[in-house]
């Protein structure tokens, strides 16, 4: 997820291109900013153990990366993120996400049981495309 971020969302924008170095504490900034958002949006399944909540699972955690960094491209001009930009932001996926219990519904004949996502890059893929295609719908008419 760190690596994702770093090489091509949010947390590349702290990166010295040139040296590879970077403002840690931006960084840092950030992430806390994120998952405290995180944790605060989807309470139940954040403070579960990983086999009875995806949210804190590999594939969570990877899926959920890619939602903070379309979070922090759609507020790129914003020079710090706040804890309430990530919020406001996740609202929408709250119900949407199976993290705990139900099925994920994927489309059209494709659903899968909260705890049949595993940490494969298939299914982080489904995740991921799911949440972002998720996130983009709910988000595209709402301004900053």
């Amino acid at each position: 997820m760190l690596e994702n971020s770093l090489s091509d969302g949010v947390l590349y924008r702290f990166r010295d291109p040139e040296t590879g170095s970077g403002d840690v504490e931006s960084m840092l900034g950030v992430l806390k900013a994120y998952w405290s958002a995180t944790a605060e949006t989807f309470r139940e399944a954040w403070n579960l153990p990983p086999a009875r909540s995806r949210l804190v699972h590999g594939a969570g955690i990877v899926s959920m990366g890619f939602i903070m960094d379309a979070i922090g491209d759609r507020y790129h001009d914003e020079p710090r993120l706040s804890r309430d930009y990530f919020y406001r932001d996740l609202q929408p996926l709250s119900r949407v996400c199976r993290w705990t219990s139900g099925y994920w519904d994927f489309g059209p004949g494709v659903q899968r049981k909260w705890n049949e996502i595993q940490n494969t890059s298939k299914d982080i893929k489904l995740l991921a495309n799911f949440l972002l295609l998720q996130y983009r719908a709910a988000v595209m008419h709402r301004t900053a």
